[in-house]
């Protein structure tokens, strides 16, 4: 598939090895999806698309490591972070480890699914937020169908 030159995609590189390393999308709409080899595949999103990215490792040792992390695929021309699993870079919104917190972020997409939205649809800001109120067992932010409806009156008219 061809793509207009200043359309830049973000490639996102999920890894799935059962019971070491299993990485996966809890949320987003990937443009296209490739496999490298067996064990991983390479998902591309367009500008400005948000996604989630759940990755849970485990060492010889037994130690395990549980992440969720929320991006944005940045437009052209806007800077982007290096991320590990993300080799165009992208904008983070949220990262969380370990799984109190990913369950509360896990819990918080639930009940703004539950609502009706869709999660790639969220204001962006309400992930960078959350990311800033560290939800382990603070009061968390609720996102909610007004915030919601404002977010998309403000998306259209930009």
């Amino acid at each position: 598939m061809t793509h207009p030159s200043h359309e830049v995609l973000t490639h996102l590189e999920l890894t799935w090895l059962e019971k070491r390393i299993e990485q996966w999308l809890r949320f987003g709409h990937a443009l296209e999806t490739h496999p490298i080899d067996r064990y991983r595949r390479r998902l591309s999103f367009v500008p400005g698309a948000v996604f989630a990215l759940q990755r849970w490792t485990q060492a010889d040792c037994g130690t395990t490591t549980c992440c969720i992390d929320i991006v944005r695929a940045p437009l052209a021309g806007e800077p982007r972070d290096r991320l590990p699993f993300v080799p165009t870079g992208a904008e983070r919104l949220l990262l969380f480890t370990g799984w109190p917190q990913v369950r509360a972020v896990l819990s918080v997409i639930e009940t703004v699914e539950r609502q009706g939205i869709n999660a790639v649809d969220v204001d962006p800001e309400y992930w960078r937020q959350l990311w800033r109120s560290r939800p382990d067992g603070q009061d968390i932010p609720r996102y909610s169908a007004t915030r919601h409806a404002a977010w998309l009156r403000r998306r259209i008219v930009s």
